[in-house]
């Protein structure tokens, strides 16, 4: 079975000797953030590891980090964190951010610090998974959005999200709508992300599912990270 995965390890956030699996808006004293703010982490995440990972993507905004080894202070992070949603990736109170507002707050950065990167939002369902792998290939997280059912507030259905146990069986251990998560890893059936600040898996049949039954595929899509022409 075809794998694709970063190729080094994603941030891990520390408090007191425990290590997360990526951010966590929960950790924020923004009653904003808290709520509707997983746009702000995703995109921090996702700059973050290029950060670390990518020469040419290291940046002044990142620099007190870049000896970290991808193991961040939780108080240090959350200073990126509220300095993105400031800067670059705004919120809208009790709604949160759309796929366009990421993409544009994304390119601001990219280009502000001369990266050869941009970003896009959106495919066909096509083409879905062959530009999610080809960004794992070259070392690039997916920000993966699940979208809102619609109509809006109409429906109250969420989509799985699941934790693997120590016989490597895959257990239902949350559930969400609205959402953006970070992909990290895929295979024909399964994509391990971060959310929350732990390691998930989503099923690809049930999230094509969700999409096809509850939303669509303008919100249930990917923010693609490419080199700029």
């Amino acid at each position: 079975m075809k794998r694709y995965r970063l190729c080094n390890p994603f941030p891990s956030i520390e408090k007191e000797g425990s290590l997360s699996y990526g951010g966590n808006q929960n950790w924020s004293s923004s009653k904003t953030i808290r709520k509707c703010g997983c746009g702000v982490i995703a995109g921090t995440d996702l700059l973050l590891y290029l950060d670390l990972n990518k020469q040419r993507c290291r940046t002044k905004f990142f620099e007190e980090v870049q000896d970290s080894n991808g193991i961040i202070e939780r108080e240090q992070y959350l200073k990126y964190v509220h300095k993105m949603r400031r800067d670059y990736l705004p919120l809208i109170p009790h709604f949160g951010m759309p796929g366009w507002v990421l993409v544009v707050g994304l390119n601001a950065y990219l280009a502000k610090y001369h990266t050869g990167l941009t970003a896009s939002w959106g495919f066909g369902r096509k083409k879905l998974w062959n530009r999610m792998s080809a960004m794992l290939s070259h070392d690039i997280p997916v920000i993966l959005s699940i979208g809102p059912n619609l109509p809006f507030f109409r429906k109250k259905e969420k989509l799985n999200l699941y934790q693997k146990n120590s016989m490597g069986s895959y257990l239902s251990s949350n559930k969400v709508s609205a959402h953006f998560v970070t992909v990290t890893e895929m295979d024909e059936e399964w994509m391990r992300v971060s959310s929350w600040g732990k390691e998930y898996y989503i099923n690809k049949k049930e999230y094509i599912g969700y999409m096809t039954k509850y939303s669509n595929a303008l919100f249930c899509n990917v923010c693609y990270i490419r080199k700029r022409k």
